[in-house]
């Protein structure tokens, strides 16, 4: 199978830059899954999972949302934050989405609800992530 070059950036810098099978990501309008040599594509991320393979052995990610960049055989995602399942603290992500949950059930005059749902997202995401190490 033909490799593209990934590139996988966040605010704190390169996050990580290898040789890829296909990567399988979440656009702001799905899910799709780039190969080499894919037509050209800008679009959104969605809070989603993330994966890229290589030579069969799947590497799976959290990504909070960001951008995605597929040019000629180089792929850059700019994530707001991508998260492997080592580096997932699963009480953490487990009290997030507890302290989510709550705000949503129990709303005050100055929550946020997008932002709650938002928080929610993220916690789910990572503890599924985490879940499947």
């Amino acid at each position: 199978m033909s490799k593209f070059h990934l590139k996988i950036v966040t605010p704190k810098g390169t996050y990580r830059e290898v040789d890829v099978d296909i990567l399988n990501i979440k656009t702001t309008d799905g899910y799709i899954g780039v190969l080499a040599h894919h037509i050209p594509l800008a679009s959104g991320v969605d809070i989603s999972e993330m994966n890229y393979k290589i030579d069969g052995q799947t590497y799976e990610f959290a990504i909070a949302g960001g951008f995605l960049y597929v040019g000629e055989n180089e792929v850059t995602v700019i994530g707001n934050a991508v998260e492997s399942p080592e580096e997932i603290d699963l009480q953490r992500a487990k009290e997030a989405e507890k302290r989510a949950q709550s705000r949503l059930e129990h709303p005050t005059d100055d929550l946020d609800i997008k932002r709650a749902e938002i928080a929610l997202k993220k916690a789910l995401v990572r503890i599924n992530v985490k879940g499947l190490k």
